[in-house]
């Protein structure tokens, strides 16, 4: 009966911690945050020659590989008159120091 028990309570404990927001999965994106200031320049320096769209980061997901992905969700505008507003997904891959420079590897965009 004890052994049971145990059992069970060693179950309950281990559903609880799989069932905790805070969980995240090996190899993916962390969770959706504020930016720092490094990775707002990051993004500033890796659009900086985008001219016909004019790109806001709202927040910033990171996953680690053989260097850093960075997923920014921004609010968009073209910068043509009466340009159209929409939300866009922006990947900028920055590899380990020494492998190269920082460099946007998607662009998705969706209307609002």
């Amino acid at each position: 009966m004890k052994r049971i028990i145990a059992v069970l309570s060693l179950s309950l404990a281990l559903l609880a911690a799989c069932g905790r927001s805070d969980t995240r999965i090996v190899g993916g994106y962390t969770h959706d945050r504020r930016l720092t200031d490094q990775e707002r320049q990051l993004f500033d320096t890796a659009v900086a020659s985008i001219d016909d769209v004019k790109y806001k980061p709202m927040s910033v997901a990171t996953q680690v590989v053989a260097g850093t992905n960075y997923r920014f969700i921004c609010k968009a505008r073209e910068t043509k008159k009466r340009g159209k507003r929409f939300d866009a997904v922006i990947v900028i891959y920055k590899p380990l120091p020494g492998q190269g420079e920082p460099r946007i590897t998607s662009i998705e965009r969706s209307a609002r």
